[in-house]
């Protein structure tokens, strides 16, 4: 089982309902996801799992981002 690991210094904008918050980022393998309330959505090139989530910005120090054919956000160093 691939466990989620937080990625120091790394943060997403998420916005909900006009509501900017900012979330810590783990990846999981090589995807990128954000913690949201008790659990984790994953981010995407154009939004988030979650359908009334954006995601406005990723930063990720020391990670390269790239997207997958289905638009998913992943980092390699």
């Amino acid at each position: 089982m691939e466990r989620f690991h937080i990625i120091d210094d790394a943060a997403a904008i998420l916005i909900t309902k006009g509501v900017y918050r900012q979330a810590k980022v783990y990846r999981r393998g090589g995807e990128l996801f954000a913690a949201y309330g008790s659990g984790f959505i994953r981010l995407y090139r154009n939004g988030t799992s979650l359908p009334n989530v954006r995601c406005e910005d990723v930063e990720t120090p020391g990670w390269h981002q790239s997207f997958d054919a289905f638009g998913k956000l992943s980092v390699h160093q």
